[in-house]
Order: C-alpha cells, then sequence, then structure tokens
C-alpha cells in the first residue's frame, strides 16, 4: 500500500531548486534519495514534511495515505508532525534542546492521556521503554542532558524522541554521516528492526551509497532538482542507468583495493533553473554527444521498476583493479615525529592512556577508532591545544611538550585541515587575502604565492578574489588545504578532512591531498573513522580503542588481515562497497 505519494513537486524561493519530483514510499519500505549537495535531496524532504524555509513555495502533490499535505492548514500539519510523520536529523544537536534532558524530549513527544499525576507516572514507564527501544537499557541515560551524551547515544535519543508517536513515515535526514563505522552500523541495524517491528515506512536521504544500497528497498538518485535514475537498489548499484550514478559509484572509494587514482565528476551540480529545458548532467557527463543537449530527456521506464533520465545505453566507468604497489612512489625518510607514551585525562576520563606511534618524511600515517577512542585528542596534543599530563612530542627535533616552547618553527612545522572548513577561513576575508596571510608566516624562502597555492590545489586564480560564501564545500575545503600548506608545513594533520563531503568532491580532495604529500613531501597524520578513506590515502594505520593503541602496521595488512577483534569488529560495520 503507498503511504507517501508525490507527484510533480516543485520548490521556489528566489530561485527553481526542485523540478518536478515524483516519489513514493509504501509501508515498511524504506526508500533512499541520493545525490550531490545541491541536488535538492533535502528540500524535497522539508516540503513533505511542510517544513519549507520562510521565503519557498512548493507546488504539485504530496499525499500521505491519501491526506494532501501540500497547501494544507497549520492545524492540519501541526496535527500530522510527530504523529503520522517524524523527521530524523544529521545532528541530534539540532533536534536537542541543550538545557532538557534526554527523558524529557521522548516524554515531550509522547501524547498526553489522563490526569496529570497518572500521565506523569505513564510517562516515566514509557520513556524507559522507548530508551530499552533503541538499545539504551540504563534508565539513569534519561537525566542526562545531550552534552553528557555521545554522538552515537544522542542519536539515539533523536530516533527514541522521533518515534514516540508511532508515526507512519519516518524521514530521516543524513542520520549517521558523523558517525563512526560501528556506531553507524548500530544506529541503521536498530532503524531497521523498529522499522520491520512497526511497519514504518523510511525515506532515506543520504550521500553514502554504501548506506542507501545496503539500507533501502529502492534508490532514487537526485541531480539538479530532478530525479535521474530510480529503482531497486541492488539493480541501480549493479548497473546504473544513468551516467551520473556511475560516476558517484566510480567515485567510491573501496575498503578492499587500493586505487592507483581516485576519479570525481568534474564540476560541479548546476542550479535548477539553469537547465530546466535541457539534460542537467550533459555539462558533466563523459559520454555526451550532439543530441544531449536540445531537450529535457523525460524519466522513462527501461525495465520494470528501473526508470533513467538519460536517451541512450550508459557505459559504465570501469573500476580499477587491485594495486598491490604503495601509494607514494618515493619511500619514507627519516622520524619525523615522535609520539611516547602520551597520556591524557579530562577529569575521570582517559583520553589517551599511554599512546606511542611515528611518522616519517613522506609518510601518511592513519589513525582510526570510534568516537572516543583519543583520535582528536591526540592531534590536538600535537598541534599544542591541549597540554599532554604525560609522554613526550617530538617533531624534527623540537620537544612540543614543553610549555610555552613551541614558537614560530613548531607553527610552521605543523598545520591541520579541519573537517569543516568553516573554522579555518574567515568568512570576511578574500580567499586570496586569507592565502596571502598565511603565506606571510612561513619561511621566505621557498614561499609559495597566492596563484601557486590555488593552482596546487586545483582551483583558478580568479577563485583569489571570492569569499568564502561563494564557494562550494568542496571548495572551501581546497582552500583550507592550501592555507595549511602555504607556510609549507612538515608534517600536515587532516582530521576528517571529508567527513562530511559528497563522494565525488570526496575523491577530488583524497587525491588532492595524496598529490600534496607526494610532490611537496610533506607528511600526513589523517584521523578518520572511514576505513576506505584509510585505504586510499595511507601507508601505515594505527588503531585506537578508549586512549591506547590496539594494532598498528601497514594499512593493507591492517584492512586485509587484522589480527586485534576491535579492528575486525570494525571492519565488519562498514557497508560493502557496490
Amino acid at each position: 500500500m503507498t503511504l507517501l505519494d508525490v507527484t510533480g513537486l516543485t520548490v521556489t524561493g528566489r530561485h527553481l531548486v526542485v523540478d518536478g519530483v515524483d516519489l513514493a514510499v509504501s509501508a515498511g519500505e524504506t526508500v533512499g534519495l541520493v545525490g550531490e549537495s545541491g541536488s535538492g535531496k533535502s528540500l524535497t524532504a522539508r516540503a513533505v514534511a511542510g517544513l519549507l524555509p520562510k521565503g519557498m513555495t512548493a507546488t504539485g502533490s504530496v499525499t500521505l495515505s491519501g491526506l494532501q499535505l501540500l497547501g494544507a492548514r497549520e492545524r492540519v500539519l501541526r496535527s500530522v508532525r510527530g504523529s503520522r510523520v517524524a523527521l530524523l536529523m544529521q545532528d541530534p544537536f539540532a533536534m536537542l534542546n541543550p538545557l532538557i534532558t534526554a527523558g524529557a524530549h521522548i516524554a515531550e513527544s509522547l501524547p498526553r492521556t489522563g490526569p496529570a499525576r497518572r500521565d506523569r507516572a505513564r510517562r516515566r514507564t514509557e520513556v524507559t521503554r522507548r530508551l530499552a527501544e533503541v538499545g539504551i537499557d540504563d534508565p539513569s541515560v534519561a537525566g542526562r542532558y545531550p552534552f553528557q551524551l555521545s554522538g552515537g547515544m544522542r542519536q539515539r535519543i533523536a530516533l527514541a524522541a522521533a518515534l514516540a508517536r508511532d508515526p507512519e513515515l519516518l524521514i530521516a535526514d543524513e542520520p549517521t554521516t558523523a558517525l563512526d563505522a560501528t556506531t553507524q552500523h548500530e544506529i541503521l541495524t536498530l532503524l531497521r528492526e523498529i522499522q520491520r517491528a512497526r511497519g514504518t515506512g523510511v525515506l532515506l536521504i543520504t550521500h553514502d551509497l554504501r548506506v542507501a544500497f545496503e539500507m533501502c528497498d529502492r534508490v532514487a538518485v537526485m541531480y539538479a532538482g530532478r530525479i535521474v535514475e530510480s529503482g531497486p537498489g541492488f539493480d541501480v548499484a549493479k548497473a546504473p542507468a544513468h551516467p551520473y550514478t556511475s560516476g558517484l559509484l566510480a567515485a567510491l572509494p573501496s575498503v578492499t583495493v587500493t586505487l592507483p587514482r581516485l576519479e570525481g565528476i568534474p564540476g560541479s551540480v548546476p542550479p535548477a533553473g539553469d537547465v530546466t529545458g535541457t539534460c542537467a548532467f550533459a555539462g558533466r557527463c563523459s559520454q555526451v554527444d550532439a543530441g544531449c543537449g536540445h531537450a529535457r530527456p523525460p524519466l522513462r521506464e527501461i525495465t520494470p521498476g528501473r526508470h533513467t533520465a538519460c536517451l541512450y545505453e550508459v557505459r559504465p566507468r570501469p573500476r580499477a583493479e587491485r594495486s598491490p604497489a604503495t601509494l607514494r612512489e618515493a619511500r619514507p625518510g627519516a622520524l619525523l615525529l615522535t609520539i611516547d607514551d602520551l597520556r591524557k585525562r579530562y577529569g575521570g576520563h582517559t583520553a589517551l592512556g599511554g599512546v606511542s606511534l611515528s611518522v616519517r618524511e613522506g609518510e601518511s600515517v592513519g589513525v582510526v577508532g570510534e568516537s572516543g577512542s583519543g583520535k582528536t585528542t591526540l592531534a590536538r596534543c600535537v598541534l599544542g591545544l591541549a597540554t599532554p599530563d604525560g609522554g613526550r612530542i617530538e617533531l624534527a627535533g623540537l620537544d612540543l611538550t614543553r610549555r610555552g616552547r613551541r614558537g614560530d618553527r613548531a607553527h610552521r612545522l605543523v598545520q591541520c585541515v579541519f573537517q569543516d572548513p568553516s573554522t579555518s577561513l574567515n568568512p570576511s576575508l578574500t580567499v586570496g587575502s586569507t592565502l596571502a596571510e598565511a603565506a606571510a608566516q612561513g619561511a621566505r624562502e621557498g614561499r609559495l604565492s597566492v596563484p601557486e597555492l590555488l593552482d596546487l590545489v586545483g582551483l583558478p586564480a580568479s577563485y583569489a578574489a571570492r569569499r568564502p560564501r561563494a564557494l562550494s564545500g568542496g571548495e572551501r575545503q581546497r582552500v583550507a588545504i592550501a592555507r595549511a600548506l602555504a607556510v609549507r608545513p612538515a608534517l600536515l594533520i587532516c582530521d576528517e578532512p571529508v567527513a562530511s563531503l559528497d563522494v565525488s568532491v570526496q575523491a577530488h580532495v583524497l587525491e588532492l591531498l595524496r598529490t600534496v604529500g607526494r610532490d611537496l613531501g610533506t607528511s600526513l597524520l589523517f584521523i578518520t573513522h572511514d576505513l576506505a578513506v584509510v585505504r586510499q590515502v595511507t601507508d601505515r594505520t594505527v588503531v585506537l580503542l578508549k586512549g591506547k593503541v590496539v594494532e598498528e602496521g601497514q594499512t593493507p595488512h591492517i584492512l586485509d588481515t587484522p589480527t586485534h577483534p576491535y579492528t575486525q569488529k570494525l571492519l565488519a560495520s562498514v557497508p560493502p562497497t557496490p
């Protein structure tokens, strides 16, 4: 039975952003909506829930079990949200009030019944039951605030609150993007179990193709505001019928295959309003010909249940075979970074319990582990943003653990690229000003100019006049990398630098990091929870668990033949590559 039926959905604000989307979700079914940032996925979901930003309007038809939601009065929409349609966001902090306990979040979502005293008692019992349903067996968690919970725990609370009124439809917008592999696996398994028990329909919005193809019965691929391909998840993964889908799959890094080159799709998603009368993908398609730009190709059925908006038979992009060669042409040189018995506590919590590792000149070392394993604390200690309680950090002969002795030389020796490039880019400065300011901090000898820095990260010189808000997420990350490289550091720390990027943009950035490491001789300390990324970028890998190193070695050996049960668990949690 069709639960959600979307027909001809169009969303406009200052410009057209969603252009005639057709979509359906049945009871008990999971439908995935995938595509790059700017494709219109989240705005499609918000239009379904009646939560479009101010200034945007939707036309077409959106029905939930026959009830028309588009154009409905706010009173009707309020009665539907929560009780019949629930929304689960990427960042649980966007859903959870930091001043309200976990139990209160769930309790306020429950329907009120009976006298106040009896209702409060019932709610306490129901909150405990709802916590258990999402895998939290400790009732005391109900009394904790969001900041006292891990990322995975917060997402469980958000899920429990979203499902408190037993909605017919759950819209999950990037619910696991920021989670490590094991926590992601637990949340997805939990979501699947609850869905099966209740018969809930799920619209899953994600740019993680592995998650989409593992979780979803059907997948719809969105590009420039329209659906360009749809069908059963397995069929779409194995035989993509649109060049865009094929390009996304080709850009996907593999846990088992070391690719000689990471290939993203060139260019970026155009505004929907700029490509209304033509094939939206023609400007980026490697198979384009003279007949592609004359008219908008319709979404046509090619086999029962399979649709594509391409006029031609797609030639799938070949994926590279497994390469036994190491990533870097040059052999690692002398020891650059030595960390010995590093210890750090926060109150009663041990973040680092005696960590030792090393990085050689020209080498890339990955640090992996779950949230709370100590990865970011390790990086903060090397950067001087946290003071260790014990141990030693030595970088190119400089003792970084001695208070007040880091100075300018330490600043030039080590730089960092963060997950969110906005943390290192001043929004009021142009790209050129940012890079010039950074370069001025480095040594005069071998200093790179702004055009040279932009060229290094694959951006045209004209970008020097732009400000961060005029750049895409991938372009901002490239500028952040250029800024970090401006002082020609010996060591570049990358803390989840591609965690929030689309698969195509991720491929471009990862290839860039491999290139600069090889060409400049810069060593990388690469912190991530994505084992596929580790495979593509690093020479050696260190596995952290609760602040301790449990396994380390050459990356192919760690990922192919892990010996520690924890490493084996991490690998088992990674969804298979399509």
